[in-house]
């Protein structure tokens, strides 16, 4: 099973790195763990911080 965590992001250069490390990478029952950044058009780094 995967399981995909979708974060909407609106100018979150300097958070979306903080966000994403407290989420978790494996879960019990889950093969796969994806993450969905979902921009909305950001006037910041988002997009370059959500790449990295």
């Amino acid at each position: 099973m995967k399981l995909i965590i979708q974060i909407p992001c609106y100018n979150e250069a300097e958070t979306l790195e903080i966000a994403l490390n407290a989420l978790p990478r494996q879960l019990d029952g889950i093969d796969l763990v994806e993450f969905l950044i979902i921009n909305d058009g950001s006037q910041d780094a988002t997009v370059e911080a959500a790449k990295k």
